[in-house]
């Protein structure tokens, strides 16, 4: 009985902490595709604050110097001091009362197809540095309940589907590559289909579901659920991932996998 009182309390202590926050809810934020290229952001608030916007390695600038809801930001992308094709920031809230708060990162990207010069001549080492990170595989255990076997997975999104203003898609379909130590079916590939839901307290929550084949008689589904920990390098998120691989006509053969690794999303058809 203490305790189902003490979960109550907890929950709307936790209602109450969440209503007093200030929340920003980005509705854009790109460059514009002409000459003179122009940052644009715009946000809107939960509550009437003033606002101010700090791209990494920079300043502070003055989004709205008056209490309003909606917030426009333009710029032009000159003023900016940037050295890659992603560039982080946050946005910074005051109140009435001179509460001020920060928000989460975000991420503006600068399309590769605007010819945009990077301003730093050290983001070739860093892009090289990027795509050696990007082949570094997940490593994983299995347990079919009998025996526990290590794996190397790669994970390759094709198609990632954006919704304005996040940070990460909002779903992708990705094909995987996964090499399993010690048994006698060790090449696994699958192709799935994963949504992303970002939250306040870690980078995101991921649900998907596989289809999955060893090429050797196995063959079925594979739904995971993946939590995005923290970001890496602007560009790569550390995850954690459990996933049940199930054979539908042979349960036996069913597995269980927990597996660490970093996600990007930069190589892919994106939509």
């Amino acid at each position: 009985m203490i305790k189902k009182i003490l979960l109550i309390v907890l929950i709307f202590s936790s209602i109450s902490f969440a209503q007093n926050e200030i929340e920003v809810f980005i509705i854009d934020s790109y460059v514009t595709p002409k000459l003179p290229h122009k940052v644009m952001v715009s946000f809107f608030t939960n509550e009437m604050v003033k606002s101010k916007i700090k791209f990494e390695g920079n300043s502070f600038l003055i989004v709205s110097n008056d209490y309003q809801e909606d917030h426009k930001f333009e710029l032009e992308l000159s003023k900016l001091k940037y050295d890659s094709t992603s560039i982080a920031f946050v946005i910074e809230t005051e109140d009435s009362s001179g509460r001020k708060e920060v928000s989460e990162e975000y991420d503006l990207y600068l399309n590769e197809e605007y010819n945009i010069p990077i301003k730093d001549k050290s983001y070739l080492n860093q892009m090289c540095l990027g795509a050696v990170t990007y082949l570094i595989p997940s490593i994983a255990i299995t347990s079919n309940g009998n025996k526990l076997n290590y794996s190397l997975t790669k994970e390759f999104p094709i198609i990632s589907f954006y919704n304005a203003g996040y940070n990460y898609p909002s779903s992708y379909v990705g094909i995987e590559y996964s090499y399993i130590f010690n048994v006698p079916a060790r090449n696994y590939l699958r192709v799935g289909y994963k949504y992303i839901f970002q939250t306040k307290y870690i980078k995101y929550i991921s649900p998907g579901i596989n289809a999955t084949t060893n090429f050797s008689g196995f063959n079925g589904i594979s739904p995971e659920i993946t939590f995005g920990l923290f970001k890496f390098d602007e560009t790569f998120t550390f995850y954690a991932r459990y996933r049940y691989n199930l054979k539908p006509s042979n349960f036996n053969e069913n597995f269980s996998e927990l597996s660490i690794g970093l996600f990007a999303s930069a190589i892919s058809f994106n939509f």
